[in-house]
């Protein structure tokens, strides 16, 4: 039963002739992430109140018609006179002209409704960002994923091995039976991981499938393990905080929030402001009847235009708890800026420092596979020559593992640190997540490092 679940652990990636590409995940994600299409179309209504903000300041024409059918009655209080009864009709049409001349209100809705656009598109380029990072990071995640159930998988297979060896020696007198149990609750205990690396695979599937949609099938990739990184030599932390308040789109963003909250004080304070306008009518009124029984009827022609001053008096003080509501929205506005600096600020204190800690994992990977390679020389050696066993070489293959899992997954969050130290500065690219494919290979054995003193090949950029 146990042989069995080690091998099911070993399915839960599937590796075809060719792993899926981080341009294609691109562009799934680009036609599919809920939030990301959520932002875009968040640009294409604020562009469309820019159209209507412009559009109350330009001449507002109406025209308006009626057509009536009467039926009247006509009785005089004197009794000589007989009642009389007749049916007409009645049209009107008529054409209306509103220009404003001036209303400041719609002046600075204007101004404001441009400065929303423009936080849009940051908003925009924010969602860009983030979803480049987050997909990054996922597929990175599931490559780690992915080598942690390899690792705990020759774990389970190693202390398989060593209580089928206890066993046989509790059998032979060799082994006592708490040695036994031992090595029964050690096999329990890596069948646990390899459930709980199972479980987690699963999951950063999962995390990734939320940015891309489903996946009928997920072929892995593997990193080359002489891929020359980016270093962070060259610009040093203080450089990469320097560029928060240039190129953080969620820092640009909200400061562009903070000119549109200023911008709604202005409007609400505007509306204090007497308003002018140019007004003009043209109509005609039809009756086919007078306005007495025996009369004519008649048609009316008449044309107007003038000047209309609004001058507001008072409102119930609805007006100024409207200006006092947008100063309340104005310092919010000022608040959620210092929060998106401090946010971007942490981002890239822990993307620096996970850096710095992803490449000592990864260098001590170097080293461990390098000992462990030793170790299993010796044993494959020693196992000829009877002086070594099996389960000496699986735990020299588990060690070998092991520091496979550490190299690689050192290198996987140095990449994905990186990342985000570029998204949070604003210069991460579509380019820069494509050119992460040519790091990618298939094959597990080009995913080892170079075991010459060089260690790491590092690249500044």
């Amino acid at each position: 039963m146990w042989g069995i679940h080690i091998a099911l652990a070993c399915l839960v990636f599937s590796q075809g002739a060719f792993g899926q590409t981080l341009a294609s995940l691109l562009d799934l994600a680009r036609s599919s992430e809920p939030t990301y299409l959520g932002v875009k179309t968040s640009v294409m209504a604020a562009k469309a109140r820019v159209d209507q903000a412009f559009g109350v300041m330009l001449p507002q024409v109406s025209l308006t018609g009626s057509t009536n059918a009467h039926d009247r009655n006509y009785n005089t209080r004197d009794s000589h006179d007989p009642s009389a009864s007749e049916g007409y009709n009645s049209n009107s049409a008529q054409v209306n002209l509103t220009q404003p001349i001036w209303r400041y209100a719609n002046i600075v809705g204007w101004r404001q409704a441009k400065v929303v656009v423009e936080q849009s598109e940051y908003q925009l380029a924010g969602a860009e960002q983030e979803l480049l990072a987050k997909l990054v990071e996922a597929w990175f995640n599931v490559l780690a994923a992915r080598d942690e159930v390899a690792f705990t998988t020759q774990q389970a297979a190693a202390q398989q091995f060593q209580l089928a060896v206890a066993t046989r020696g509790g059998e032979l007198g060799a082994s006592s039976w708490p040695q036994v149990e031992e090595a029964r609750a050690k096999l329990d205990q890596a069948l646990a991981d390899v459930a709980m690396a199972e479980s987690e695979a699963e999951l950063r599937r999962a995390e990734l499938e939320q940015l891309v949609g489903p996946l009928h099938e997920l072929n892995v990739s593997y990193m080359r393990g002489e891929a020359a990184l980016a270093s962070l030599a060259a610009v040093k932390l203080d450089g990469w905080l320097q560029g928060v308040d240039a190129g953080n789109p969620n820092l640009l963003a909200a400061m562009q929030a903070y000119e549109a909250a200023e911008a709604e004080v202005g409007k609400q304070r505007a509306s204090h402001y007497p308003t002018l306008d140019m007004v003009a009518s043209y109509g005609k009124n039809s009756q086919s009847v007078g306005g007495f029984p025996g009369q004519s009827g008649y048609d009316i022609k008449q044309g107007t235009m003038g000047l209309e001053l609004n001058v507001p008096i008072f409102s119930g003080g609805t007006q100024s708890a409207k200006v006092v509501e947008a100063l309340a929205q104005q310092e919010k506005a000022r608040l959620e800026v210092e929060v998106a600096r401090r946010a971007a600020v942490l981002v890239i204190n822990q993307a620096w420092f996970n850096w710095h800690s992803s490449q000592v994992r990864a260098l001590a990977g170097i080293q461990a596979i390098r000992s462990a390679r030793s170790t299993l020389t010796q044993a494959q050696v020693g196992t000829g020559q009877g002086l070594k066993t099996r389960l000496d070489i699986l735990q020299a293959e588990q060690q070998l593992r092991a520091g496979q899992r550490d190299f690689r997954k050192g290198r996987y969050d140095q990449v994905v640190a990186y990342v985000k130290l570029k998204a949070a500065v604003g210069s991460l690219t579509e380019g820069d997540v494509v050119a992460l494919d040519a790091l990618l290979v298939t094959s597990p054995e080009e995913a080892d490092p170079d075991m010459e003193p060089r260690l790491i090949k590092v690249r500044a950029q």
